[in-house]
């Protein structure tokens, strides 16, 4: 028997909902939203409206099915860091640290950037990185327990 959430998730790939519609909610929902903070175009919602509408359409056009395969790898990509940062946060709570005052460190800043960094050019290919989800998944295991380790016998 055909799992239902798999049938839900391979027809929803085949209406395109993951290669059109969710790329171009996002790009339409940032670039409003940033059209809205800056007042670029003023404070009308219709204006911002009509050139979000216009843009988002004009990006997933341009971009095609490579932007879907982009957004799918930097937001999986991001998940994972993710979930790496809050296990660290949890072993740093777990040994007593104070993870308010590790914002303050600007090593921590910098790894983050760098980070970050890394997770957007692989994610769009650029380093012509090609590893598979479990090889990240296991790198970055890796580094969270160098991390652990250290913080926990410093």
């Amino acid at each position: 028997m055909v799992n239902p959430f798999e049938a839900l998730v391979t027809n929803l790939n085949g209406l395109g909902f993951f290669g059109f519609l969710l790329p171009w909610i996002f790009t339409f929902a940032v670039l409003f939203g940033l059209l809205l903070k800056s007042k670029a175009f003023g404070e009308n919602k219709r204006i911002i409206g009509v050139i979000s509408l216009v843009v988002a359409f004009f990006v997933v056009g341009f971009g095609g099915p490579a932007i879907a395969v982009f957004f799918s790898s930097l937001f999986g990509l991001a998940a994972v860091v993710l979930a790496g940062i809050l296990v660290i946060a949890l072993f740093l709570a777990m040994s007593g640290t104070d993870i308010s005052k590790i914002a303050d460190n600007k090593a921590v800043a910098y790894a983050i950037v760098g980070i970050g960094i890394v997770v957007f050019f692989t994610a769009a290919g650029a380093l012509g990185i090609q590893l598979s989800e479990s090889s990240v998944s296991i790198i970055f295991m890796l580094l969270i327990l160098i991390v652990a380790i250290a913080f926990i016998t410093k």
